[in-house]
């Protein structure tokens, strides 16, 4: 399969930059897992809690201890060791505080101001303020390579007017860069980081304000101590983080059904009777829909330039047969309004509350020649003279991707279109997608705490360059227009209206073909800890590989015994 959205973005391994005008959202998602049970070090046991985490998945670890580190982030060195000022619910879009105790935006949304949280220190001993805040992100400006969400093309300064107060001009009203600023930038210390490159150091003792400390490296694990000092220390009842790295997903699965693993992230098909069967009072999973996947079509190209040639290949798709054979049924089929269901519910227009599961081919059959198409006696329909046919290209290797496709060549098909699948490598792939070179592929749609940021990241016109992820070619004024209108208020009516609107472009235009969503792989044992989340409580993406998630989460575990 896929080893998960994030990774599919433009490489091996999922980076975040902000859209909005020029957003670069990515997200690295690394299949993986490993783990083992607990022990304790609180209370009235002298037992240590040790919480086993299975989240890299493939060769050995590298010696990569910088939380801007360009091409590998260590696992854990985000979340446990660095701290962002705000958490962010993708599950619902609550908004929690960490390291800032507090928000504020001024009355034209041009400035933004957090009040830092008192009394912490970091893990050397130094007392961290709102300075440390100011220097990360001047750091970042000083640095382009390490400013990956891509936000200072929207500032104008950062300034620190205290120890507790940390004041984020813009040049214009841009609400949305609240996530990437308050929830995606790790605050790194200026006693350490002042006088080197976040990219290039090697940062081998990491000094950072979460629950934990880098305690030993080696290629086969990582591990991380608590943190006595942890400004939250009360609510940490884990002792020790071993991350193991696993060679690849079967191996994960064995080590999780052995109990050498309490949390992974993997994919496999069948879980409940290769997992959860296996020891029912312990075993779970949750597939908290995050993402969603698409059908790319280069709108460059005829015939995906004509409207009803989009809406034929969406009608003609059984996205029930593509969420039960691709990803064993974990995510549920797509809404063709481009929204995460039920994720973004709130925002959802009622005229499109019905999701289209199963195929339509008398409908197909109907758009095609409202589009000037005949079927030709072999079943294929035709348009002076040239058959309606295209390739669609998916990574060799990537399993749930490559069924999807055959489903989607045997659906097309059934509808008279002729399909052809180019199973391909990696880079290539990442080559053709990136380069505008393919007729259709099997990709991403990149989601975050509310729908404006799928909708921006790729339907946004000034993604359109080779470094954006609009790989579609989608530009149309009034998605741009919508986008904006969103994104210069914080009046959550109007947000709401937008939000609405870019709905029924995406329904009715089709930038792209919507499949299922994505989700983000996840398993755990509640033999040695208590307190995951899950569908009843989702209070953050279970994923091992989510961050700052992960941080969320070990402050909600409680050892068993």
């Amino acid at each position: 399969m896929a080893p998960n959205l994030f990774s599919s973005i433009g490489g091996k391994k999922y980076r975040v930059g902000i859209s909005l005008v020029s957003f670069l959202v990515i997200m690295a998602f690394v299949v993986a897992a490993c783990g083992n049970g607990g022990s304790g070090s609180q209370g009235k046991t002298d037992k240590k809690h040790v919480l086993n985490i299975g989240s890299h998945v493939g060769g050995d670890f590298t010696s990569a201890l910088s939380p801007y580190n360009p091409t590998q982030v260590n696992e854990g060195i985000q979340g446990m060791v660095y701290e962002t000022l705000l958490f962010f619910n993708r599950n619902d879009g609550k908004i929690t505080p960490l390291l800032a105790a507090d928000y504020k935006w001024s009355s034209d949304e041009k400035q933004l101001t957090f009040t830092t949280r008192q009394g912490v220190k970091w893990s050397d001993g130094q007392p961290f303020t709102a300075h440390d805040v100011a220097f990360t992100f001047n750091m970042l400006k000083q640095y382009p390579a390490a400013d990956s969400k891509g936000i200072w093309p929207y500032l104008s300064s950062v300034n620190a007017t205290d120890d507790n107060t940390v004041v984020v001009t813009f040049q214009k009203p841009n609400p949305p860069l609240l996530w990437y600023i308050g929830g995606q930038t790790w605050i790194v210390p200026e006693h350490i980081f002042k006088n080197v490159d976040p990219t290039k150091t090697q940062n081998q003792n990491p000094i950072g304000t979460g629950p934990f400390t880098f305690n030993k490296f080696s290629p086969q694990v990582l591990v991380y101590k608590r943190n006595p000092g942890y400004w939250d220390a009360n609510d940490i009842k884990v002792d020790e983080l071993d991350y193991p790295a696993v060679k690849d997903n079967a191996t994960l699965q064995l080590k999780m059904m052995q109990g050498q693993i309490d949390w992974g992230s993997f994919f496999a098909p069948n879980l409940d009777q290769t997992f959860v069967a296996k020891d029912p009072t312990h075993n779970h999973y949750w597939m908290s829909p995050t993402d969603m996947f698409t059908l790319y079509i280069n709108l460059t190209k005829a015939p995906f330039n004509q409207v009803e040639v989009r809406q034929a290949i969406s009608a003609a798709l059984d996205r029930s047969q593509l969420s039960q054979q691709a990803e064993s049924g974990y995510v549920a089929p797509a809404s063709t309004t481009g929204l995460i269901l039920p994720n973004g519910n709130s925002y959802l227009d009622p005229t499109y509350q019905t999701v289209q599961a199963k195929a339509d081919a008398a409908k197909a059959a109907q758009l095609l020649q409202s589009a000037g198409y005949s079927k030709g006696s072999d079943g294929i329909f035709a348009k002076n003279g040239k058959e309606l046919s295209f390739s669609i290209k998916v990574v060799n290797g990537w399993t749930d991707w490559e069924t999807m496709a055959a489903v989607i060549k045997q659906n097309l098909h059934n509808a008279g279109i002729n399909a052809t699948v180019d199973d391909i490598q990696d880079t290539a792939y990442f080559d053709a997608r990136n380069n505008g070179n393919f007729d259709a592929l099997i990709g991403g749609l990149f989601g975050g705490p509310t729908p404006f940021y799928l909708y921006d990241t790729h339907l946004n016109s000034v993604n359109l360059s080779p470094k954006g992820y609009n790989w579609g070619k989608w530009n149309d004024s009034q998605t741009d227009k919508l986008l904006q209108a969103y994104s210069s208020t914080l009046d959550p009516d109007k947000q709401k209206l937008a939000i609405q609107g870019l709905e029924k472009i995406y329904a009715t235009q089709l930038p792209n073909i919507p499949l299922v969503n994505a989700a983000s792989w996840y398993e755990y044992s509640t033999k040695n800890f208590t307190g995951w989340p899950d569908k009843s409580n989702p209070y953050a993406v279970g994923a091992a590989y989510a961050v700052p998630d992960d941080l969320i989460v070990i402050r909600h575990l409680t050892p068993v015994n």
